[in-house]
């Protein structure tokens, strides 16, 4: 981690390993970190004393209406603070006018015997006797009387000698003003303050008077908010963040599922397992008891949703990270751990799918019996803890296999004595998940269906040499859907001995039928374990009873007809045999793009 954060901004960089995904470490990140914080946001505001929800406009329309109800009362009070300091002002520019007045009453009634009265106490006094005083001798006493009369009704008015007395408040500021402000610079700052005062209160009166004022000032403010604080988000508003859950956090690699007989399972990385030549020794891939093998091995996205189907024909959820990882020596955990399965039920076949309510996709079911039934996948959208039924079973019969398809495949059955069936997907209908299905293959008496595949028809190469558009498989001739079966069926037999045969090769029949001959199975390579479907590019993994894994190049292996015996796979212990294979599909540079 490095710091380079400077004077235009915070900035630290993280320096990752190569090979490591950069939006993994980031969502681990914003999990465990403040670098994101997500919050439901409601329009709750308190309105007329109560708290109540409501939408944008009307939250706009109270928020004006607010900021309304301040700027009048801050008005008010604006109001009333400029009349006082008006009135404060006039007193100071009556006192101007008339200073020697002023000085000389101050001076003559603040003397001894009244120096204990209050100055206002005494100027209006002052100012009382000051205009009522006689002139002279010779006056006549009744004329001087009514001078007198006449003058204190004057003085009421407007005071002494013409001027409007001031009242109580005038006179202590009066009082109060300093000598250096009795210049004239002083006295010009006085009379300055007092115009703008007063145009600053025909401002206000306005504003209480007219409505378009109070709203004009109201837009002001909020444009100076927008200019003082308008710059950019740091932070991002959104409708609705995704919450970072657990698989956000693992990154989406290829992983090899392997589960016991006993009921054991894990995870391991697909590429722990080197690439190793035909009749290579192989390596331990899973240790299990004396008593115990690996009965299937499944290959998965992290992210990918697992249906565990059951030998009960019931089907269960996981996803791939959820299952224990260990190493590849390891014997995993008990999926009873993990599941609740019913009593005397094992798991026998599981199905990847990114999305459970994709359209227009279905899953296959196949029994050991030979039943086979389809299902949309949507069927199965709604997990349980308990699980649900995917197929109904009739006496003894379990499920061996079910497949994802989308309604354009082949089935392949392959029976455990060497027989093999192919059909078109289409010959089944889709059916509910307590439907019990249909027959799809006709076995011997003690013949039993060990694998089970969906094969995808190459349209291309129908449209191109049979001049025909058409991706119906019932619109199709046999011989069209044969020569686009290009892939390779590798059967793999209880001894380690394997072989990859033509797909074409296999007749295409209707569903209920005994099939073809698909490996001779004699005392040298056994019976059959599994049939595969694979690509030049395929890599195989077979593990046997004992936990032995081995991985081959799928062109390793010959091909050969369908009525042959296989080579060699692997070399095994005279007391191991093959328990189980799996196709290993590495992705091509065109898909990681």
């Amino acid at each position: 981690m490095r710091d380079e954060s400077d004077r235009d901004g915070m900035r630290i960089v993280v320096e990752l390993k190569r090979g490591e995904e950069s939006q993994l470490v980031l969502n681990n990140l914003f999990k465990h970190t403040q670098m994101q914080e997500s919050f439901g946001m409601i329009m709750l505001a308190i309105a007329g004393g109560q708290p109540k929800e409501m939408g944008l406009l009307e939250f706009i329309r109270l928020f004006i209406e607010h900021r309304r109800d301040v700027i009048v009362r801050r008005t008010r009070y604006e109001l009333r603070k400029a009349r006082e300091r008006e009135h404060i002002l006039t007193g100071y520019q009556i006192a101007l006018d008339h200073l020697d007045d002023v000085i000389r009453i101050i001076r003559v009634f603040l003397g001894p015997r009244r120096s204990q009265r209050k100055p206002a106490q005494i100027l209006l006094r002052a100012g009382r006797h000051h205009h009522g005083k006689r002139q002279g001798k010779k006056t006549n006493r009744r004329k001087t009387r009514w001078k007198e009369i006449q003058t204190r009704r004057r003085g009421r008015r407007n005071g002494a000698h013409g001027y409007r007395r001031p009242d109580s408040c005038q006179v202590d500021a009066i009082l109060e003003l300093q000598l250096h402000r009795l210049t004239q610079l002083s006295v010009d700052e006085i009379l300055k303050e007092l115009k703008s005062i007063r145009e600053r209160i025909v401002d206000l009166e306005e504003i209480l008077a007219s409505e378009k004022k109070l709203k004009s000032v109201i837009i002001a403010e909020l444009k100076e908010v927008q200019k003082d604080f308008g710059d950019d988000r740091r932070t991002q508003i959104v409708d609705k963040v995704d919450e970072i859950k657990l698989e956000d956090l693992i990154a989406d690699t290829e992983m090899l599922i392997t589960v016991s007989h006993a009921g054991y399972i894990k995870r391991t990385a697909a590429d722990t397992y080197r690439h190793q030549s035909r009749g290579g020794k192989g390596r331990i891939g899973a240790k299990t008891k004396e008593e115990d093998f690996v009965e299937h091995l499944f290959i998965a996205s992290a992210h990918s949703y697992i249906l565990l189907f059951t030998s009960k024909g019931r089907v269960y959820w996981l996803k791939v990270y959820e299952l224990p990882e260990a190493a590849a020596a390891t014997r995993g955990k008990a999926i009873s751990s993990l599941v609740k399965f019913q009593e005397d039920e094992k798991l026998t076949a599981l199905v990847a799918a990114r999305n459970l309510e994709e359209a227009d996709k279905f899953v296959f079911m196949a029994t050991k019996s030979g039943t086979v039934k389809k299902s949309t996948l949507t069927e199965f959208s709604n997990p349980r803890s308990t699980g649900i039924i995917a197929i109904n079973l009739d006496g003894k019969d379990e499920l061996i296999g079910a497949k994802l398809t989308d309604g354009k495949k082949m089935i392949f059955l392959a029976s455990h004595e060497g027989q093999a069936i192919l059909f078109r997907e289409t010959e089944v209908r889709p059916m509910g998940r307590n439907a019990g299905g249909v027959n799809g293959m006709d076995l011997d008496k003690d013949d039993y269906v060990v694998s089970m595949d969906a094969v995808q028809p190459d349209f291309e190469i129908i449209a191109k040499e049979h001049e025909t558009t058409t991706q119906n498989l019932e619109e199709l001739e046999n011989e069209q859907i044969k020569d686009s079966l290009v892939t390779l069926m590798l059967t793999v037999a209880e001894k380690g001995y394997g072989k990859r045969t033509p797909l074409a090769e296999y007749r295409i029949t209707s569903r209920g039928g005994k099939g073809v001959v698909n490996m001779k199975t004699t005392d040298r390579n056994g019976y059959v374990v599994a049939t595969l479907q694979v690509t030049e590019e395929s890599d195989v993994m077979i593990i046997t009873h004992n936990g032995k894994v081995i991985r081959v190049h799928a062109n390793e292996i010959r091909e050969a007809g369908r009525s042959t015996q296989g080579v060699r796979l692997l070399r095994l212990e005279e007391d191991d045999s093959v328990a189980a294979a799996a196709v290993l599909q590495e992705e091509n540079e065109e898909e990681k793009k």
